[in-house]
């Protein structure tokens, strides 16, 4: 399954469309990480909660929460050393490798990949085009590339529960 998320800081409603390989919009991102206390937020059209992500705050390391409906919570933990940037997601046993700074990187469970994520800068702003192997890891995956892609981009200003109106018109190439 292919995912399309644009994200400007043109959202005029302050929300990542996430369009599905036909252009349609299956989801919908809010919400911004730029506070502790602040979540993000995956919603379908029609504004039901599927997941979100939030900071857990505890530690020196790096860690977030992924909350799925009917799902146990996740944890994405981000070790740090001199090698390399590793990031690993409990529970699933996904470890992201990659480059995330330079916008692709994949999801693995063991050596099998799970997901991948491929960054590209367009002059509306970046889109991020997530292809994900299961459909039950759809949530964790576009949780964690929102998160990952807000780490090296400017902060984008989301109100948590805006308005939907606009017809989002995103192709695929």
């Amino acid at each position: 399954m292919r995912y399309l998320l644009e994200l400007t800081q043109k959202q005029e409603y302050g929300q990542i469309p996430v369009a599905n390989e036909k252009g349609k919009i299956k989801y919908l991102i809010q919400g911004n990480l730029d506070n502790p206390n602040h979540t993000l937020y995956l919603k379908t059209y029609k504004q039901t909660e599927i997941g979100r992500l939030y900071t857990d705050g505890n530690g020196i390391i790096s860690s977030y929460t992924i909350d799925v409906v009917n799902h146990s919570l996740v944890k994405v933990k981000r070790f740090n050393n001199s090698v390399s940037n590793l990031f690993y997601i409990t529970r699933l046993n996904y470890l992201v490798t990659g480059s995330i700074k330079n916008g692709k990187y994949r999801f693995l469970s063991g050596v099998k990949t799970v997901a991948t994520v491929e960054t590209d800068i367009k002059k509306n702003g970046v889109v991020l085009t997530c292809n994900i192997a299961r459909p039950e890891d759809v949530p964790f995956i576009l949780l964690c590339a929102t998160l990952f892609t807000q780490w090296h981009t400017t902060p984008l200003r989301l109100p948590t529960f805006p308005p939907i109106g606009r017809k989002y018109n995103i192709k695929f190439n």
